[in-house]
């Protein structure tokens, strides 16, 4: 059977029920997308998982359609007595895996290629009992370990025979050693030789008979020559007990042991480094590294300060009040704080318009009534519905509706970019690229609880002010 298509941690959610295609909505945290991972139309084994109703599974043969949707092409097995299975609507998800069946076949490929290879190696028996009745193992002349000089080796040249010397070959001399008469050169002209020593040195390795590196008589470094050939004294490292130095000229400029590199002179710098302020790059990134800034020490990107790290450990971002932490697309999981946040509220700052409107009153009242409990669709998927946790807030989109009925904003409307003045009310987009590694592009309503939650209390002050009157 062909082998179908597989590729690792591949699984989303899904809503839809059922006996046709289902329709995935998103990645189960810590697994892909079918449409970051499978091409559309290639064949490869699924399970559908129900959540909701976990007693509803089927696993088959199927594919990625065009429009994005899961086909299921051939039901392998399910709870349906092995038919497809008529799903209920409801949290489900859907996997790429390897189904039993593939693995029963394979088991019966090996099978028979075991047979096969069987058979195989009786035909190679007979080959070689015939090859040894043929041609003996060994011949009447002597064995030697090493090789002279003088010895000869006969070879076949067109349709002739001649005899080369053991010296114009590398051979194993009786000294134990692998002798070569004459420079090392690679075919396409002796673009690498290692050539006789020279002035009391122990190696040379050249090219075209011009040095190009050279291990000292003393053992204790490693020099580099320049194209011309000339000597370049000493430069190059010296390896030490327990470290290396880097020389030049004689002189040491730096030093590598376990305690780290130590620079006795010069500089790592980015492109836009000086000697004073130095930017530290990472390789293949000269635009993004690090230097410092007074006491701190500050992170860089395309040559600007980011963040900043002072002595005591503390870390503030590199220009004032331009800076997010986190994006829309890429959010903190969690934020641990001893004590709260410090927000901006000097009124040196801010142009005052007073308090709100009759129709503002009325829509914080309303969402008060829309205020309730939930669960992440993302934690179901992880700890079931009785394992994920209950979080109290209220609906983004209900709250933008309810603002938009009494007049307040614009309503929201499919293929347009939702928009407001009310700063509690929040909608970003993002591409792939704002995702960051893995991630995709899109949009996400949200709410900024903290003036939300005092909008809320200026309605229920002022119907509290309003049932004193009349009392």
């Amino acid at each position: 059977m062909p082998t179908p298509f597989f590729a690792d941690l591949v699984r989303e959610l899904a809503q839809e029920g059922g006996t046709g295609p289902l329709t995935p909505t998103g990645a189960v945290p810590g697994h892909r997308r079918f449409a970051d991972a499978v091409p559309p139309g290639v064949s490869f084994d699924y399970a559908v998982a129900g959540i909701a109703r976990p007693e509803q599974w089927e696993v088959g043969t199927g594919r990625i359609g065009a429009d994005g949707r899961l086909l299921r092409d051939v039901v392998a097995a399910s709870s349906n007595d092995g038919a497809a299975v008529d799903f209920t609507a409801g949290l489900k998800t859907i996997a790429l895996t390897v189904g039993a069946g593939w693995f029963a076949a394979a088991d019966t490929r090996a099978a028979t290629l075991a047979a096969d290879m069987a058979a195989f190696d009786g035909e190679l028996a007979g080959l070689a009992d015939a090859l040894d009745a043929k041609q003996p193992l060994s011949t009447t002349h002597g064995s030697v370990v090493a090789g002279e000089a003088t010895d000869a080796v006969t070879v076949r040249r067109g349709a002739g025979w001649i005899n080369i010397p053991l010296s114009a070959l590398a051979f194993r001399g009786p000294d134990g050693r692998y002798m070569l008469n004459g420079p090392l050169g690679a075919a396409a002209g002796g673009a690498i030789e290692i050539q006789r020593p020279t002035d009391g040195d122990v190696l040379d390795i050249g090219k075209d008979g011009g040095q190009r590196l050279r291990v000292f008589a003393d053992g204790g470094a490693i020099g580099l020559f320049n194209v011309a050939g000339a000597g370049a004294g000493r430069d190059g490292l010296r390896m030490l007990d327990g470290a290396v130095a880097f020389d030049i000229a004689a002189s040491e400029v730096a030093r590598l042991d376990a305690s780290g590199l130590k620079l006795n002179s010069g500089q790592i710098a980015a492109p836009d480094g000086t000697s004073a302020a130095p930017t530290y790059s990472f390789a293949g990134a000269p635009n993004m590294g690090m230097r410092a800034s007074g006491a701190n020490l500050g992170l860089v990107t395309s040559g600007a300060i980011r963040l900043l790290v002072n002595a005591s450990g503390g870390t503030a971002p590199g220009t004032d009040n331009a800076q997010t932490l986190g994006t829309s697309g890429l959010r903190w999981s969690v934020v641990y704080a001893a004590t709260g946040t410090i927000n901006t509220s000097d009124t040196r700052e801010k142009t005052w318009r007073g308090t709100a409107t009759e129709a503002e009153l009325r829509a914080a009242r309303r969402i008060i009534g829309e205020l309730g409990f939930f669960q992440w669709n993302a934690a179901i998927a992880v700890k079931g519905e009785a394992g994920a946790r209950l979080h109290f807030g209220a609906r983004a989109q209900a709250v933008w509706a309810i603002m938009a009925d009494e007049g307040l904003i614009e309503p929201i409307a499919d293929g347009a970019a939702p928009s407001s003045r009310y700063a509690f009310l929040c909608h970003d987009q993002w591409d792939e690229a704002a995702a960051g590694e893995g991630g995709s592009a899109g949009d996400r309503f949200g709410l900024r609880t903290d003036q939300l939650a005092m909008f809320l209390i200026a309605a229920q002050d002022a119907r509290l002010a309003a049932l004193e009157t009349m009392a």
